[in-house]
């Protein structure tokens, strides 16, 4: 009888021994087929260590354009927000932190995107999307709901960097099923443990990694997911009317957040295949990518910042699909006028019933 020290028992972690035609652990007496351990053994090798990443360099493009528009830069004084747009945009308050009026320019090139979304939803479409969403926020200040300021709501086309890749991942689970009866005497739960191992290929295109420091990342990614079949050759004719920011991250330092996103979304897609188990926790994961594709883009979004109680509350739409994101404050004396109106009616009913019962 050899022992193998090489495989360790996948249920309790002690060396497991040969023991006829199946490995046998003496610590917690279970005993598995020697090919069944060497599956296990093979998959946590392919799924530990380091990921890999392989992202090729993006070269940044001198912006020529040949329409007919005339753009103009635009600075913020208050947030320093520089921006680009055509020279006929008249005053305009800052879509980013809605403070002040932004200062027309002379425009001074930025780098040319490789594609841009154009925007579907237009500025009337974008407030009765923000008003409609409203309307779920229960005590909301009468400051959200002006007109006037609703329509300080800017059009702004957000840089992007969009990355592509192949993926192959290798991931190990350990996973539970649990199987309930009755007799006529008792109740039975019988949980059976597992050890899942999955590897394959995946394909990504288009994850969009936010290239502005100024733009909200979390309200950026919540505005996902964009139509990219509406993605068109930038060209600077469709800044018409609106904003354009420039990029103030580059695609190197954008490579770490994109390796996150590719790295959380396929073992999100690797998960998807344990559905028949009723808990999954996974314990390895490896991914490798290759043919790492960067593109710069811009994505359209609508602005709006309210100020309440000295707070700006920030919301952004996207100007493709009109989703909704942002945060409303409850006004509280308009709870705690609720809050009462309804006591006293419970208190009117109370006492009607009271009245009757006595009399």
């Amino acid at each position: 009888m050899n022992a193998i020290n090489s495989y360790k028992c996948p249920c309790c972690g002690a060396p497991l021994v040969f023991s006829g035609e199946e490995l046998h652990c003496d610590a917690c007496d279970n005993s598995f087929p020697a090919e069944i351990i060497k599956q296990i053994s093979d998959g946590e090798t392919e799924a530990t260590g380091e990921s890999s990443y392989d992202w090729e360099h993006y070269e940044p493009r001198s912006y020529e354009d040949t329409s007919e528009i005339n753009l103009a830069g635009y600075s913020c004084p208050s947030c320093g927000a520089q921006v680009t747009g055509d020279d006929t945009l008249g005053a305009t308050v800052c879509p980013y932190c809605g403070q002040s009026t932004i200062v027309k320019g002379q425009f001074e090139g930025t780098l040319r995107p490789d594609y841009i979304i154009p925007f579907k939803v237009d500025k009337k479409a974008a407030i009765e999307a923000f008003e409609a969403d409203f309307k779920n926020a229960p005590f909301l200040p009468d400051e959200f709901k002006n007109k006037k300021k609703i329509e300080e709501m800017a059009g702004v086309y957000v840089p992007f960097w969009m990355f592509d890749c192949d993926c192959e991942a290798a991931i190990t689970y350990n996973a539970q099923r649990v199987t309930m009866w009755s007799d006529t005497n008792f109740n039975y739960t019988k949980t059976d443990y597992y050890k899942l191992f999955r590897m394959g290929k995946v394909g990504f295109a288009n994850i969009p990694v936010d290239g502005s420091k100024k733009a909200d990342d979390a309200y950026m990614e919540a505005l996902e997911p964009y139509n990219y079949n509406d993605a068109v050759n930038f060209n600077g004719a469709y800044l018409s009317g609106y904003l354009a920011d420039k990029y103030d991250v580059s695609a190197d330092e954008s490579i770490e957040r994109a390796n996150e996103r590719v790295k959380n979304s396929t073992v999100s897609e690797f998960d998807d295949t344990t559905g028949m188990y009723v808990a999954v926790y996974p314990e390895h994961a490896k991914v490798a990518f290759s043919n790492g594709k960067v593109r710069y883009s811009l994505l359209p979004v609508w602005m709006l910042n309210i100020k309440y109680l000295d707070k700006y509350y920030k919301f952004a739409i996207n100007g493709q699909t009109g989703k909704v994101v942002g945060e409303y404050p409850v006004d509280k004396g308009k709870k705690w006028k609720y809050f009462w109106k309804i006591a006293g009616i419970g208190y009117a009913v109370a006492a009607v019933i009271a009245y009757f019962m006595l009399h």
